[in-house]
């Protein structure tokens, strides 16, 4: 099971990668509850321990909240590097996948989105209940699944490049390229 904590600074470092993605503490808390419920619709495991809470502009994982806190609304510039042999690789399968399909929205775009009738947030504010539960989480990404990225990739694998595409006369060509 993955830490919430390399599960955060995993996001905030993708986003730092990209000179036009942000990370802010409310996105950031976002792709948490996105990454939890991807999580159990494909595994049935939570990806990390931690509760979601269901606070009035969304799900929080209060403490990635209160880490990031001093950041305000600025995007996240620090975090910790995290390797990659932190997670496994389902676990990296859905970072990925949450990543490719929301980390290109905006925080209140995602607020908008968690907020949608029958989502796990709208469930825990109708029913007064202080956390999001794991069971509306699943049955909710199991009918609304984070898409598999690696299932939308339609082109072959190459296994060997046609013996006429390589000449060992271009080696010093390239040379001068690297």
């Amino acid at each position: 099971m993955a830490d919430v904590f390399d599960v955060a600074a995993f996001f905030v470092q993708m986003a730092n990668l990209s000179a036009d993605d942000q990370m802010t503490n409310l996105k950031l808390n976002k792709l948490l509850y996105y990454a939890q419920g991807a999580s159990l619709a494909r595994t049935g495991n939570t990806l990390f321990n931690d509760s979601i809470e269901a606070w009035p502009y969304g799900p929080v994982v209060p403490a990635i909240y209160h880490k990031y806190k001093v950041c305000g609304k600025h995007p996240i510039e620090f975090s910790e590097p995290v390797e990659r042999n932190r997670f496994t690789d389902t676990e990296l399968e859905i970072l990925l996948d949450v990543m490719r399909e929301f980390g290109q929205y905006t925080g209140s775009k995602l607020v908008s989105l968690t907020h949608l009738p029958g989502s796990p947030w709208a469930i825990a504010q109708e029913k007064d209940l202080p956390c999001l539960e794991p069971e509306d989480l699943k049955e909710f990404f199991t009918k609304n699944p984070v898409s598999f990225f690696h299932k939308q990739i339609k082109i072959p694998q190459v296994e060997k490049l046609p013996a006429d595409w390589y000449s060992p006369d271009e080696d010093d060509e390239w040379e001068t390229y690297l």
